[in-house]
């Protein structure tokens, strides 16, 4: 169990470019997101940007010039410890597997490794940041008998669970059947993005092309997913004292 005045351990899960990522650093540097702090970052995809985030997290702007811990330990903090682990890098599928029995006992097998890391990492709080890959109960189930919490940054809710979310909508706005979508941050459970929401926010479609309305989804996710992580630390913390 935390101490009562320890800073909130959180965990962050990322596939790709990393700007929620970068959105959440930025937010507990500054205390917007309070008395908190990222422990670890862990990628499914051997490219995914959010590693250079996490290495660049310890570095400040001062006086124009960009200072790492290495050269200024005493005004910086280390950057993030980040870890890489592949379902197929890691062995548990072989490239190219197509056999759909063997593909789920695969899945199943890489989600209890998985959980075991993370659980090991003694997170309060793990916030998915564009992770792309569905939790089975293998994985959702270690954390949740460790009190572990996760939540999830999605489009609008019971609209467009899965993949390609914003694109799908794009297409029923195309088609004259939808004027507006939204996003969400949830819990995560079993069910894909059926957890209960924590934030929502009503986003309309104002006639923009795809790539300029993917820009204006994501501009909001950053201040979501900072608010909603705020919230649910706020929640551990003050559960800490009960």
């Amino acid at each position: 169990m935390a101490a009562k005045d320890s800073p909130c351990r959180i965990l962050v899960m990322a596939s790709g470019f990393g700007s929620n990522f970068q959105a959440l650093i930025d937010a507990v540097a500054s205390g917007e997101i309070p008395n908190s702090k990222i422990i670890s970052l862990f990628v499914n995809r051997s490219k995914a940007h959010a590693v250079v985030r996490a290495e660049k997290a310890g570095e400040i702007l001062l006086g124009g010039f960009c200072c790492s811990s290495t050269t200024l330990g005493f005004l910086t903090s280390p950057g993030i410890p980040s870890e890489y682990y592949n379902l197929i890098s890691h062995g548990f599928l072989p490239k190219g597997e197509k056999d759909e029995q063997k593909v789920a006992e695969a899945r199943q097998k890489y989600d209890a490794a998985l959980a075991e890391k993370v659980v090991a990492k003694q997170p309060e709080l793990i916030v998915l940041a564009g992770w792309m890959h569905i939790f089975s109960e293998a994985f959702l189930e270690p954390l949740q008998k460790a009190g572990i919490l996760i939540i999830n940054l999605h489009p609008w809710p019971d609209e467009f669970d899965g993949a390609n979310a914003i694109e799908r909508a794009f297409d029923e706005f195309k088609a004259g059947r939808l004027t507006r979508t939204g996003i969400m941050a949830h819990y995560v459970i079993h069910e894909v993005d059926k957890g209960t929401p924590i934030l929502t926010e009503e986003i309309k479609w104002e006639g923009e092309e795809l790539d300029q309305f993917k820009e204006k989804m994501h501009a909001r996710e950053h201040p979501l997913i900072v608010n909603a992580t705020a919230k649910v630390v706020g929640e551990i913390l003050a559960r800490r004292s009960t």
